[in-house]
């Protein structure tokens, strides 16, 4: 007991002796004081006998981030390598934010570039021109399509919880343009205190240098990954610094990540919430087959009186005498003389295997904005409402990661594509300086997603329409599709219909009376 209390017991009983109602009023106020939790306006808040061991961290973003970033990048690597569940997530995510590619429509419009309607048609014609033929040669290292890159930015973004790339000028035979992308895995963009910070800069945090306002202003990429031991490009400066911008605003590189708290400088891996019970699943999961294992097997044991014998018909030791102690289907064992048997009694995993699992991956699931079904890829145990309503509920997710990767990836490559383009000479009547936000305006059409019921779909769809509540552009970007390509296509075989008709004098479809 400290000075504090003695005095305050000694008072406390002084007083007593004159008003005991007064002496409890203090004895009352002061255990208030000393275990406010019980009192708490907040139970959460509470430091009680069940919430005794809840260790907290009052760090910023980055002090709780930082110092275990690297931790939970491999760990949610080596995951998505080994755990069937997380490569299913994985691919899930892939095949629903990207499918076969997030692509442009040009949405430049005569009004805001000052052409007329046949200028501007013809205007977005050659920027859709130039993108169709640059995308096969996105990548720097001519391995992949700008979809692909997409498709691997996707990847990264929920195993490293970021990626950057690099947008660089390559001069090859046979490319079109010069512009290709170069991405850099979350491991190389990093700082060691051998760096030398130019003109003093020092406030540096895992390899990004920030501005007074907190703005990253620039970048230290190691020349290879930090990861590749023999692999290692050898080179005098491990090191490259790349501003955050050129001086006329265009991006030397580009940051996506996974943000969750103001003030973070880099990514989170999606997967951080779940790891802790991916793991406990995967272990209850093997020990589980282990049992079962275990108990399938059926084997008998022989003892003999004779030790010599059974020292000559032991067969089951290694070259250097060591026993090998395993259980196999259908195994027969020799015992020597003393040696007994004491059998295990593994239990069956029983009925609440199935529920056990479940629970796990709706929590997994939940974590990452998925329903179980996209986890397991399992739809058995689905009807029509409850499919459509997890699709949906999952889909306002997805759309969300489109449209991150849409304003903060696709647009600003598409910009630096059209500039060059424009250099080129291959973009007509305008000015990109004067007119580039006009020029560059685009609609970006993701993938789009299979029907649960194509006919109340396609109803659904021609109400909308009808009502004025939707446009044909809004319901085929739905589908991933273009809705201009629609109506060309819908011409061709309309045209082609009528060239038959007039042929064969026959017609090809019933008219509806």
């Amino acid at each position: 007991m400290n000075l504090s209390s003695t005095i305050s017991n000694l008072v406390d009983n002084t007083i007593g002796v004159f008003s005991p109602l007064r002496a409890l009023r203090r004895r009352l106020a002061r255990d208030a004081v000393s275990s406010s939790d019980r009192f708490s306006s907040y139970k959460g808040a509470s430091s009680n006998r069940p919430r005794s061991n809840w260790s907290v961290s009052p760090g910023s973003a980055d002090a709780d981030l930082l110092p275990e970033l690297d931790t939970l990048r491999e760990r949610s690597r080596d995951l998505i390598r080994n755990d069937p569940h997380a490569a299913s997530i994985s691919q899930s995510f892939v095949d629903n934010v990207i499918g076969n590619g997030i692509k442009p429509q040009s949405l430049a419009n005569a009004e805001g570039l000052g052409l007329t309607r046949d200028q501007a048609e013809e205007v977005r014609s050659a920027c859709e021109k130039v993108w169709s033929k640059w995308v096969a040669f996105a990548d720097a290292t001519d391995q992949e399509d700008f979809y692909g890159i997409q498709a691997l930015i996707q990847k990264q973004m929920l195993t490293n919880g970021e990626v950057f790339i690099i947008p660089t000028m390559v001069q090859d035979p046979g490319r079109p343009y010069g512009l290709a992308l170069e991405v850099i895995e979350a491991d190389r963009c990093e700082s060691k205190n051998n760096i030398d910070h130019p003109n003093g800069r020092t406030n540096l945090r895992s390899g990004i240098e920030l501005g007074k306002r907190g703005q990253p202003i620039a970048y230290w990429i190691r020349v290879s990954h930090p990861g590749d031991g023999i692999y290692e490009r050898s080179s005098k400066r491990k090191w490259r610094r790349y501003s955050s911008k050129a001086p006329n605003g265009r991006p030397n590189i580009i940051h996506l990540m996974n943000r969750r708290r103001p003030g973070q400088t880099r990514g989170e891996p999606m997967l951080s919430p779940a790891l802790a019970t991916f793991r406990d699943l995967s272990s209850f999961l093997e020990a589980s087959l282990i049992k079962e294992r275990v108990s399938c097997c059926f084997s008998m044991f022989i003892q003999k009186d004779d030790p010599y014998s059974a020292a000559l018909q032991r067969a089951d030791a290694t070259r250097s005498g060591q026993r090998i102690n395993e259980i196999e289907p259908g195994m027969v064992e020799y015992l020597s003389p003393g040696e007994t048997v004491q059998f295990g009694n593994p239990t069956n995993v029983g009925n609440t295997f199935d529920p056990f699992v479940e629970r796990h991956l709706r929590a997994i699931g939940a974590s990452l904005g998925l329903p179980l079904e996209l986890v397991t890829n399992d739809f058995s145990k689905t009807n029509y409402s409850s499919a459509r309503a997890a699709l949906l509920e999952s889909r306002r997710m997805f759309k969300r990661h489109q449209q991150y990767l849409c304003s903060r990836f696709c647009q600003p490559i598409y910009e630096m594509l059209i500039e060059e383009a424009w250099l080129k000479g291959e973009i007509p009547f305008v000015d990109f300086d004067q007119s580039r936000m006009e020029l560059t305006k685009t609609r970006w059409i993701p993938p789009g997603w299979a029907w649960v019921d194509p006919l109340k779909e396609a109803q659904a769809s021609e109400a909308a329409i009808n009502l004025g509540v939707s446009t044909l552009a809004e319901e085929a970007a739905s589908q991933g599709r273009d809705w201009s390509d629609l109506l060309e296509q819908r011409a061709i075989e309309k045209r082609k219909i009528q060239e038959m008709e007039a042929e064969f004098g026959i017609p090809t479809v019933e008219e509806t009376p």
